[in-house]
């Protein structure tokens, strides 16, 4: 019979929990010193102001608890820098108006605005201040994991780890080997060692369930690359048909509801962003006709929602003869189509500002998947299963794909991306995804390949398929 106790990650998480509890209480008391002085009230009013905080203190303990819990707060493991804003960030909101409601519904008036106001912005300080000296603590407290990466050969694993190298560094693991699926002693013996497994795409479906099912039982934490079904039954509803068990895969899109709240931001948004903007546009534009006197605005064909197509406007960041030897090509590091200033615009993302006439228009959202020339989306429909599904909304100015990914990311993990967010849309979602653009403007990779192994790429890509059509 096992015996239950407690374990060094156990009080840890405990401690943590305890210490969230104290910070969120210190926030709220900091506030009344701030608005109150000393006092911690209001020396004109004939009610005490503080002890409207001591009538709420037990609501805001519980609710601490409960939000750490439902937001996984206390969970460090593989947890990043990102991980810790974003919860952060999602707690300081969703306290400050339980706060609010149980003030209202207890009737403490005595609880000033002013309070309220100033706990949320000390509040997200002090529980991330926390949370990373406790994230600091939990990477400290371990060893570095081994990762194992098992794959069908050799250059697709060494592919994969050439891809993950740089993030694997930031989450405490060691990548040990390689493993062919078919060498199935070496795949048992990596399951039950200490080792963390991670699955390449092009490992089968039959064999990647049963090394799943095989990590499971051996309680090894295994990584996989999702392919679009799996993708499509996450938060699926799960329903019963008699008492068969059965996940409802939903139609991919917005509700009726959804797009009109989104249509709505969409437009007070894209005003504000134009009327904001246009002294910066104005200067750009006169730097890029001064520079070689073309056209400031680039305007191309692209494909939105339903694949319906659309002209977009950006400022031009090439040469105006850029695809006179080329052909359409995705960009890539040294790409010599780029004007020098143009570097400058694509690395701040300025070009991308006219776009916000696309959005007030109705072509486009400000969060969306990115938009494809018709001539690569036509590839990449024959090429990469599902990909017609992220034109089940309108395309956006940013997405999850570009906040995640580089300016090249491949179109397969793009869509990846795209599905996820389509499939996990909401106006929170939203607002992430703009805060994390400003972000990614100042990440240093740009880029994922050079322009000559993108060329190298397409050619091959439109070769394969001009010999398919001839077959034909």
């Amino acid at each position: 019979m096992n015996k239950s106790y407690l374990t060094i990650p156990h009080v840890f998480k405990i401690l943590f929990i305890i210490g969230l509890i104290l910070v969120v209480h210190l926030a709220y008391v900091t506030s009344f010193f701030t608005v109150f002085g000393s006092e911690l009230t209001d020396p004109d009013s004939s009610v005490n102001n503080f002890d409207a905080y001591l009538a709420l203190s037990p609501v805001i303990t519980i609710s601490t608890i409960l939000l750490a819990d439902l937001l996984q707060m206390s969970r460090f493991f593989r947890k990043k820098n990102l991980d810790v804003i974003s919860q952060t960030l999602y707690f300081g909101c969703i306290q400050t108006l339980i706060t609010i409601s149980a003030k209202d519904l207890m009737n403490q008036r005595a609880f000033s605005r002013r309070v309220l106001i100033i706990s949320f912005i000390v509040m997200i300080l002090y529980v991330f201040i926390w949370e990373m000296i406790c994230n600091f603590v939990s990477h400290r407290m371990y060893e570095n994991g081994e990762l194992v990466i098992i794959g069908s050969n050799k250059a697709t694993m060494d592919a994969v780890i050439d891809k993950i190298n740089p993030s694997v560094r930031g989450l405490d693991l060691n990548l040990t080997k390689s493993i062919r699926y078919s060498d199935r002693s070496a795949v048992r013996s990596a399951i039950r060692s200490n080792a963390e497994i991670f699955l390449c795409p092009d490992v089968p479906e039959d064999v990647k369930s049963d090394i799943i099912l095989s990590c499971a039982k051996n309680k090894t934490v295994v990584y996989v690359v999702p392919q679009f079904y799996e993708i499509s039954l996450y938060r699926s509803r799960t329903i019963n048909l008699n008492d068969l068990m059965v996940m409802l895969v939903d139609r991919m899109g917005l509700t009726f509801e959804q797009r009109i709240v989104k249509r709505t931001i969409d437009i007070f948004i894209s005003l504000l962003a134009i009327i904001l903007s246009a002294p910066v546009i104005l200067i750009c534009a006169i730097i890029i006709k001064l520079s070689d006197g073309g056209p400031v605005f680039y305007r191309q064909e692209r494909l939105t929602i339903d694949n319906r197509p659309y002209r977009i406007y950006k400022l031009r960041t090439m040469r105006q003869d850029a695809e006179v030897g080329t052909g359409a090509v995705i960009s890539g590091k040294d790409d010599p189509r780029v004007t020098p200033f143009g570097k400058f615009l694509r690395r701040s993302k300025l070009d991308e500002f006219p776009q916000f006439y696309n959005v007030l228009k109705g072509d486009m959202s400000v969060v969306g998947p990115r938009s494809e020339r018709p001539e690569f989306v036509a590839n990449f429909e024959k090429e990469i299963p599902g990909y017609s599904q992220r034109f089940a909304v309108k395309a956006g100015i940013t997405g999850l794909a570009q906040v995640a990914g580089n300016y090249d990311t491949t179109p397969q993990d793009k869509l990846r991306y795209d599905l996820l967010y389509i499939k996990n849309y909401s106006v929170l979602q939203d607002i992430k995804i703009m805060f994390l653009t400003v972000r990614a403007i100042f990440t240093p990779n740009l880029y994922n390949r050079t322009f000559e192994d993108n060329k190298s790429a397409f050619r091959s890509s439109d070769s394969k398929a001009s010999q398919e059509q001839k077959n034909v």
